[in-house]
């Protein structure tokens, strides 16, 4: 499976002198902790530091800087910045877009087990996004997820079985995978509960 490469010569040695100096004002504060177990190869941290510059809220929002710490921290074997880097080749923040790194680093969530990871993997299959279009096989993933009780995929699984998406269309199954969303507060579920109220 293709992955990117990050360097960790001259690249990261650049990437911590951007973030020392963006942080330094904060020596007193949790921050510069946070930077020093990044810097030490910490894949939490990394994820975190990723988290800040892509927030925004306590250090100026600066997507190639989320991009090269998710990344660090993805090829380190966190899972929630794998599913962040994926996020980030599909819109195309901090780097290029590019549905193939999309599709491989959301596989490589799935395939820890990750809900996330394995819903929007599900998605990519669906649409042909960085894979060849294959829906049966997407229904099959987000099915998977779903008798897991993972809300969002009972909700995308509903919506699957209504569209006859993958599947045959089912309205009963749709209910069904509707109403374990909602039972677990999915609002999206609930709403198209109360849209088939009666229909079926």
């Amino acid at each position: 499976m293709e992955i990117i490469e990050v360097r960790t010569g001259i690249t990261f040695i650049f990437l911590l002198a951007v973030a020392w100096f963006s942080l330094h004002k904060f020596s007193n504060n949790p921050f510069k902790k946070l930077l020093d177990k990044a810097s030490k190869n910490n894949p939490e941290a990394q994820y975190q530091m990723g988290l800040l510059y892509y927030s925004g809220k306590q250090v100026k929002r600066n997507y190639p800087q989320a991009f090269l710490w998710f990344a660090t921290a993805a090829q380190n074997g966190h899972v929630r910045a794998m599913v962040a880097l994926a996020g980030l080749y599909h819109a195309g923040q901090g780097c290029d877009k590019n549905p193939t790194q999309t599709f491989n680093w959301y596989k490589s969530a799935a395939d820890t087990g990750d809900f996330e990871g394995r819903v929007n993997l599900a998605i990519c299959y669906l649409q042909g996004i960085g894979t060849e279009k294959d829906e049966k096989k997407g229904f099959e993933i987000m099915k998977g997820a779903a008798d897991e009780k993972s809300p969002i995929a009972c909700t995308l699984l509903g919506n699957l079985y209504m569209d006859g998406q993958g599947t045959q269309p089912d309205k009963k199954a749709a209910l069904k995978y509707y109403l374990a969303a909602a039972q677990q507060g999915e609002p999206f579920a609930k709403s198209k509960l109360q849209e088939l109220k009666g229909k079926i």
